[in-house]
């Protein structure tokens, strides 16, 4: 009965990189904002040193691809562009078409599997998985979204192809966690757990205490 208790919730591999570094950011916020007499001094001061690592790692990295992938500025254009294609366009036609007009979970849940955010926080990282979504998916449901949005779709994913051109960096390896990024993960989650424990010493009888230095959505909450 006590094995859940003695996992570690921040190893769980259903978080993304990017969520990962938000959980911890906004852990890290939390305790500087509700930092009462400097009760939370001590958690600040060790887990300051693993976000700044953790979030300089993950611009370094997003910096890299952009370069592995030869065009930089090509790139990031690219990505400027999916982004308002995917506000203005995508977002718009398919929560019309799968939520009003002719209602269809599934489609809106293999379109948006982690919601909006996804989308409008897109990094270089992250784009290649949702241009081949976007790409497979409106063409999936060209009979509902219409051909010129599977076809603009399909524009993006094609000049985002090109643009990797000769650097021959196929999209699984530049999403492959790399070993350093998995070191710094391990022990910033090591820390994040010590934190907790620390916590929940300090609010044994205040469990509502604790929750409040994590994002709601993090207990499953909206």
């Amino acid at each position: 009965m006590f094995l859940p208790f003695l996992k570690n919730p921040f190893l769980s591999p259903a978080l993304s990189r990017e969520d990962f570094r938000e959980l911890m950011e906004g852990h890290l916020s939390r305790l500087i904002a509700q930092n009462k007499d400097g009760r939370y001094d001590a958690l600040i001061a060790a887990l300051q040193p693993h976000h700044d690592a953790y979030a300089a790692l993950l611009a370094a990295q997003s910096e890299q691809v952009g370069t592995r992938l030869g065009n930089t500025d090509t790139v990031e254009q690219l990505l400027a562009d999916f982004k308002k294609f995917a506000k203005d366009e995508l977002l718009v036609d398919a929560e019309y078409q799968f939520k009003r007009k002719s209602p269809n979970a599934q489609a809106l849940a293999e379109l948006l599997p982690k919601g909006r955010k996804e989308y409008s926080s897109a990094t270089l990282l992250t784009l290649p998985t949702l241009l081949e979504r976007t790409a497979s998916l409106t063409q999936k449901y060209q009979a509902a979204l219409g051909k010129p949005l599977a076809d603009r779709a399909a524009q993006l994913n094609t000049a985002f192809k090109a643009a990797r051109g000769t650097q021959g960096e196929s999209k699984g390896l530049v999403q492959d966690d790399s070993k350093q990024e998995k070191k710094l993960r391990k022990a910033a989650a090591r820390q994040l757990k010590l934190g907790l424990l620390e916590q929940l010493r300090l609010h044994i009888d205040e469990p509502e205490a604790v929750q409040a230095l994590y994002d709601a959505k993090w207990f499953g909450g909206k």
